[in-house]
């Protein structure tokens, strides 16, 4: 099967990372995916350079700042792969993760079959405990995989792929700004049409990309936006807490106070950042 990796871009420097990478992965010759980068009305010597040093991939740009989601949009537009894969500029693929998505969508060919590979932190990243907290919280939630299974709660569009024939006409809302809740809420509808997401650990991106803690909660509060949209587009799912779940988290936040780690700060500040309005 042929795979199309669709990748939007702001312009950041670890594109590079992530280029290099594909193309230098295993097996990258017989596999020979399509690779599209989708300039988010941004442009730049930096991003010119790396059309001329990588000649295996096409670069096309949106319009009109598009987000996240209106730029894969426009991947999915230009993409000719019966595999549409997902990538961020900042997931830096490892060696083996080409031949596994491959293979993964060559053993399961139903259209209802989508990988979705681990996002880890970059090894100097790694090491900070904050990024490790983040790892769990605020930013994904891989550990609740292991007891419940993947579902389109972890439709992490850094490391994910899928048939083209389960998107079909479906695309990024354009109704979402800014980070948070624009892929879950694309692959809420791919579930509705019968998604089944298998997660490989092993099917892995490194991270690289340093989180500052008020860039996180500000973050958080653009997501607590976006949930309101999702909400508005799905009155069957609820997202954000009201009513007696509200006062129990505002209940909670008031009694962490109670341990004083530094992870139940981050946590206090998350919950704080999500409840805000």
């Amino acid at each position: 099967m042929k795979l199309s990796i669709i990748i939007p871009t702001i312009g950041r420097n670890t594109l590079q990372g992530v280029l290099e990478a594909i193309v230098n992965s295993d097996g990258f010759e017989t596999i020979a995916p399509e690779i599209i980068v989708v300039r988010d009305a941004v442009e730049g010597e930096f991003l010119a350079k790396l059309e001329h040093e990588f000649p295996q991939v096409t670069f096309i740009a949106t319009k009109e700042k598009s987000y996240a989601g209106g730029a894969r949009n426009l991947g999915i537009e230009k993409a000719t792969g019966e595999v549409i894969v997902f990538l961020g500029d900042d997931t830096i693929p490892q060696s083996d993760w080409l031949k596994r998505v491959s293979g993964f969508h060559e053993k399961n060919k139903t259209k209802q079959s989508v990988l979705l590979g681990k996002i880890s932190w970059a090894p100097e990243l790694a090491k900070d405990g904050f990024h490790h907290w983040l790892e769990n919280n605020a930013q994904f939630a891989f550990h609740s995989i292991k007891n419940h299974g993947a579902n389109w709660r972890h439709f992490y569009t850094s490391n994910i792929s899928m048939k083209r024939e389960l998107i079909g006409e479906e695309r990024f809302s354009d109704r979402f700004t800014g980070w948070g809740f624009e892929d879950t809420e694309f692959g809420y509808r791919l579930s509705n049409n019968g998604m089944k997401i298998s997660f490989d650990p092993e099917c892995e991106v490194l991270h690289d990309h340093k989180q500052e803690e008020e860039q996180v909660w500000a973050q958080t509060r653009n997501a607590r936006k976006n949930a309101e949209v999702f909400e508005s587009l799905h009155p069957e799912i609820s997202l954000i807490p009201r009513g007696g779940k509200r006062s129990l988290l505002q209940i909670l936040i008031l009694l962490s106070h109670l341990i004083p780690t530094q992870k139940m700060k981050w946590w206090r500040k998350w919950k704080k950042s999500w409840l805000d309005v």
